[in-house]
């Protein structure tokens, strides 16, 4: 019989290739390295990562967006390409700081699969699933779900990968799925750091600081499949100079400048896309169909019932309100899949009457108090029949930037030859708090022109960022 074929020379031998618009080509391994191993084909073939490409990336923009009908699937493939880029790039300074730790290759491949799988956790919707239903209804998050998920169903796969798309693990090593679990978490949540692998506190900020391997993918991704214009983002700069130093990550002084204008893309492509008025007005109609669309749904727990949820996705859930509206037995159900028929149809419910971007300060409160505040000068708390007030805020930068916990990243002055976070923190401090905007919809026969001078004078007094 002949002998199996020597494949250590061989770099194309259980490496293939995806085509992507974004980044060009995606590699990732299609054999493992032995015959009791898996291989990223394997796990991205499993159902929970095939899940992700019936969960649309974008939950409204994309109905103000027609290109935009991208999934979390693809999304989660550019960042696992991106992380592979960092890692490689991250790995002699790493094992300087700790060497023979890991080698190159199990570095490479928990890096890759802890971008992989890092929105595995997400229900239809992303984001807004979390904060109108998984939060205030089970007290979770697609990231606790998605550590829930790599420490069950997908732990026996994650240990099996033996190999990254630049060669074989080392002899005896593995890649723990504890690991994984801990990179992605994110939240208020306990995240301790592994006690058997302390050293990746170092790599958290690639998945919970200012720029991480997801931020960058979304940003170019969102941007292209929206057909959105935005600045350079000068990924390539950022790469070349991150770097890890005395056991943490840093940024060379160098970067610097790249760093700060990949934050004024991000924060402009809030602006333009995820803050829409259009977008956030289908968001504040889906708020109106979502709570009640889940409790006729009968939503368990997702954390105690994960096969119940893994078939939860957008397609489905879209299609079973399509058939509320036409088959329904149940009235109640029946009308709510008309109202949803209504949503996918693009029927606008309410017209925008004020609007107020670029509110970049705190002065009064609380986004959530602005609204409030807006509600009592309105006289509309608690009857929302005909005006709403959206309140759209995203944080750009931590409140404190001098103490940013698990997501500090410091910068290496080449002149002094010592970290340091003044630099940064003193950039961050340049730039707002946080990114509002304020509008106020009314129903499409609505004419109440004191209602919305009363608005006007309250923001009279709010500065804005333009000023």
């Amino acid at each position: 019989m002949d002998p199996s074929p020597d494949h250590s020379e061989d770099p194309f031998h259980g490496v293939s290739l995806f085509s992507d618009p974004v980044h060009g080509y995606i590699r990732f391994t299609s054999s493992p390295a032995s015959k009791s191993g898996a291989s990223e084909a394997d796990l991205i073939d499993s159902p929970w990562i095939q899940r992700l490409r019936s969960i649309f990336q974008l939950q409204s923009a994309r109905l103000v967006f027609p290109s935009a009908e991208h999934s979390r699937f693809v999304h989660s493939l550019g960042a696992m390409h991106i992380a592979g880029r960092f890692a490689r790039h991250l790995y002699p300074s790493f094992s300087r700081s700790y060497p023979d730790l890991l080698s190159p290759s199990l570095f490479e491949e928990l890096l890759r699969v802890s971008a992989l799988l890092h929105d595995v956790g997400h229900g239809p919707f992303c984001h807004f699933f979390d904060e109108h239903v998984l939060k205030p209804k089970f007290d979770l998050s697609h990231e606790r779900l998605g550590q829930i998920l790599i420490r069950g169903p997908l732990r026996s796969i994650v240990e099996s990968l033996d190999r990254s798309p630049s060669g074989p693990f080392s002899p005896g090593e593995k890649l723990s799925a504890d690991w994984v679990a801990y990179l992605i978490g994110k939240g208020s949540g306990p995240n301790p750091v592994p006690v058997d692998m302390p050293q990746l506190a170092a790599l958290k900020p690639l998945f919970s600081g200012l720029f991480t391997v997801d931020n960058l993918d979304y940003v170019l991704r969102d941007s292209y499949m929206c057909g959105v214009a935005i600045g350079p983002v000068d990924m390539e700069r950022l790469l070349y100079y991150a770097h890890v130093r005395e056991g943490r990550l840093a940024l060379h002084r160098s970067g610097l400048g790249a760093f700060e204008m990949f934050v004024t893309t991000r924060a402009f492509m809030y602006r333009q896309i995820y803050f829409h008025r259009t977008t956030r007005l289908f968001d504040m109609s889906l708020r109106d169909l979502i709570e009640e669309t889940m409790d006729f749904w009968g939503l368990a727990n997702p954390a105690e019932n994960l096969s119940v949820y893994r078939e939860l996705t957008d397609h489905a859930l879209l299609e079973a309100v399509r058939r509320w509206g036409e088959e329904a037995s149940d009235s109640g159900r029946r009308a709510l899949g008309s109202r949803w028929r209504r949503f996918l149809e693009r029927k606008k419910e309410w017209r925008m009457v004020y609007e107020k971007e670029d509110v970049q300060t705190t002065v009064f409160g609380p986004p959530e108090q602005i609204g409030q505040d807006l509600e009592d000068l309105m006289g509309i708390r608690g009857e929302k029949s005909k005006f709403r007030v959206d309140v759209a805020y995203r944080d750009n930068r931590p409140e404190n930037p001098w103490n940013m916990g698990d997501r500090q990243i410091l910068i290496y002055d080449p002149l002094t030859g010592k970290l340091d976070q003044a630099p940064l923190a003193e950039m961050l401090e340049r730039l707002p708090v946080r990114q509002l905007a304020v509008r106020v919809f009314a129903r499409p026969e609505e004419e109440d022109v004191g209602a919305i001078e009363r608005v006007r004078h309250y923001f009279e007094k709010v500065p804005s960022g333009k000023s």
